[in-house]
């Protein structure tokens, strides 16, 4: 059975576009603001799968809420003042089945403050730019999201299985980018609570922010825009990931696991 999921996993892959799934497809505009950082303004870092590994060649390690992705074909600068505006093959719909009633997830590179380096406990969350989100089924008329967000809310996480906050080495079992952290589930929450703790709070997922989109009334959406407001540090931004019906959540999941398990043996030993 696995070799024949493998097989068709290849083939789909060999036959759909770069970013075809549940992630952001391509960049409809993108305007850098003031105080961004300049180092970090390639558009296509948002595009596809958030990252699970970073640092290659400077600090290699796996992304965790204590590691967050940091390589610059990985992470997306805003700046003040800044915008983003995105579109998805994959439509983003209002769905009371979502878990915890989440429909998109936008991921950041915050990270917690590590209050007892390097064994990853809690003490602080690093996050930076608020900016606000708007939603549209056409690229044309936007519809403005209330409040507002910030990109160090649940921190990303790659795997599941790592040995500490600092792994050097990518796991064998890779979270669910398209499912959502408990919102309920506040920053105090975290606090004390050492790598491990975190990793069973997050419950498989891969963290990110999570974003309800119903109070748009839009049946599809196929664009999100983000808005830096003047006079706000800079966000900056890995990805975005639509949270999918059950059952194709299901496929993705073992999807994950067979692709994470060929590309494994890039990332040991560094």
């Amino acid at each position: 059975m696995p070799c024949v999921c493998a097989a068709l996993l290849c083939a789909l892959a060999g036959s759909a576009p770069a970013w075809a799934g549940p992630w952001a497809a391509e960049v409809m505009s993108y305007n850098l603001g003031v105080g961004g950082e300049t180092s970090y303004t390639d558009p296509s870092a948002v595009l596809g799968a958030p990252a699970r590994y970073t640092g290659e060649g400077i600090w290699p390690g796996a992304v965790t809420p204590f590691n967050p992705a940091f390589s610059t074909d990985q992470v997306l600068s805003l700046g003040s003042g800044g915008q983003l505006t995105v579109r998805f093959d994959q439509a983003i719909t209002d769905d009371a089945a979502h878990p915890f009633g989440v429909d998109l997830l936008i991921f950041g590179n915050g990270s917690f403050i590590d209050g007892d380096w390097p064994n990853g406990v809690a003490a602080g969350l690093f996050e930076e730019g608020p900016f606000t989100v708007s939603v549209s089924g056409d690229g044309a008329t936007f519809v403005p999201l209330t409040g507002t967000y910030y990109d160090g809310m649940y921190p990303t996480l790659g795997y599941t299985d790592l040995t500490g906050a600092y792994d050097v080495n990518a796991g064998v079992l890779p979270t669910d980018f398209t499912r959502s952290v408990d919102p309920n589930l506040g920053a105090s929450a975290f606090i004390g609570k050492t790598f491990a703790e975190i990793v069973a709070m997050y419950d498989g997922s891969g963290g990110g922010i999570p974003i309800d989109v119903h109070e748009a009334g839009l049946s599809e959406i196929h664009y999100v825009r983000i808005d830096v407001p003047s006079g706000g540090a800079s966000p900056e931004i890995d990805g975005f990931a639509v949270v999918p019906e059950p059952t194709t959540a299901m496929f993705l999941g073992l999807g994950g696991v067979l692709l994470c398990g060929l590309r494994r043996a890039r990332h040991v030993s560094r």
